[in-house]
């Protein structure tokens, strides 16, 4: 299944972001379309756009793989998803993922005039993330110190 046009630069600017900023090694899994909620892994970024495309990005990970994505950002060690730093390393993945892939959006597209909204970070077992009147897609992006599903959502895509 070939990346939806809502998806890809996400998929793009992960992958980049994670390989040039952190130096993992990532690859791709398969790309699926989402049911109207799905169980997080026990780490989520949320990241709201707006504009010419109204929806969100989901960085889901299980907390392991949040610790020691905040650790390579840092160089300090954690022991908790829930920590501050490692918070606020998502939030800050969050940030400049999505930046990157709307910067892209925006370049091919202009008059979208698309705006990210500041990110949210939860931790915790179960969650379950639902989707209201959009549709999703996800794929899930490997990396040396786990896996990241990246999830797009945009209201009224197909």
């Amino acid at each position: 299944m070939e990346l939806s046009a809502q998806l890809a630069p996400f998929v793009k600017a992960t992958i980049k972001n994670l390989k040039d900023m952190l130096g993992f090694e990532v690859n791709t899994g398969g790309m699926e379309l989402e049911p109207d909620e799905f169980t997080s892994q026990g780490y989520t970024v949320l990241v709201g756009f707006t504009g010419g495309w109204k929806g969100r990005l989901i960085l889901d990970m299980p907390g392991e793989t949040a610790i020691k994505m905040a650790s390579a950002m840092t160089g300090e060690p954690y022991s908790s998803a829930g920590d501050e730093e490692v918070l606020l390393s998502g939030a800050e993945l969050g940030n400049i993922i999505g930046g990157n892939a709307i910067t892209e959006i925006n370049n091919s597209q202009p008059g979208l005039q698309i705006r990210l909204t500041p990110p949210s970070v939860f931790t915790g077992m179960g969650m379950t993330m639902f989707n209201a009147r959009v549709n999703s897609s996800s794929l899930v992006v490997n990396t040396d110190v786990g896996p990241v599903k990246v999830n797009v959502a945009v209201e009224g895509a197909q």
